[in-house]
């Protein structure tokens, strides 16, 4: 049983799943039952995602109750697999102790009002959880193109006071892992004003994906080796 992507990745299902599937490819995700922390997990969609795979996933938030993460967890029958826990992923109490830590959209929110240093101690923090040659996969929304810049600030009411990061900060963030690939993703498909909309857009995504500069599009997705 696989997780649907829509419960996994939540909006923009066309363009965000590409994470999943450059996950399945470049993860490493088949080597036996891997300890895996999802960081800011909110629904849940990612820790269910790696508890299908028959993985143990520590599912936290900070500051949540996760209650709809517990409910697509008994959904999907993998309740057993997850223990829920808030964390601070800024200041994440483990060390050496995960395979995969993982993250969907959460450098943006922990950066608000101009934090660059939040997210820089955010990802040496999921640095120092995971054991030596662990993964990080990673998906986070880039600053994108001025379109995007200007919807954001227009019609998502915390639009305004998140802090969206660029590719080369990204790539400074992760400089101390070992190794890092990635790939960038999604441009019209964030226009869409309902999820089919989006899905639509992100089929023209992919059709033009070539002809648009790196620095347009607004996910970057990978994975990192500690």
């Amino acid at each position: 049983m696989r997780v649907n992507d829509c419960d996994a990745v939540g909006w923009d299902v066309g363009n965000w799943s590409r994470a999943l599937r450059y996950w399945e490819r470049e993860g490493a995700l088949e080597a036996g039952s891997l300890q895996c922390l999802e960081v800011g997990a909110s629904g849940g969609g990612i820790s269910v995602w790696l508890a299908l795979r028959g993985h143990h996933v520590v599912c936290s938030d900070y500051n949540k109750p996760l209650s709809a993460a517990k409910v697509l967890a008994d959904r999907y029958g993998v309740a057993d697999r997850l223990q829920f826990e808030n964390i601070d992923a800024t200041s994440i109490p483990y060390e050496d102790t995960f395979d995969v830590v993982t993250f969907k959209s959460v450098l943006n929110s922990i950066g608000r009002d101009g934090a660059i240093d939040r997210q820089q101690q955010a990802v040496a923090a999921m640095y120092r959880a995971l054991r030596p040659g662990g993964r990080l996969l990673f998906a986070e929304n880039l600053v994108g193109s001025p379109l995007h810049g200007l919807l954001r600030r227009t019609y998502v009411p915390w639009g305004a006071r998140c802090r969206y990061i660029t590719t080369d900060e990204m790539r400074a963030f992760l400089a101390p892992f070992s190794q890092v690939r990635y790939g960038t993703a999604g441009f019209l498909a964030t226009l869409g004003r309902s999820e089919s909309q989006r899905q639509a857009l992100s089929v023209v995504d992919r059709v033009i994906d070539r002809a648009i500069p790196p620095a347009w599009r607004y996910i970057i997705y990978g994975v990192a080796v500690k």
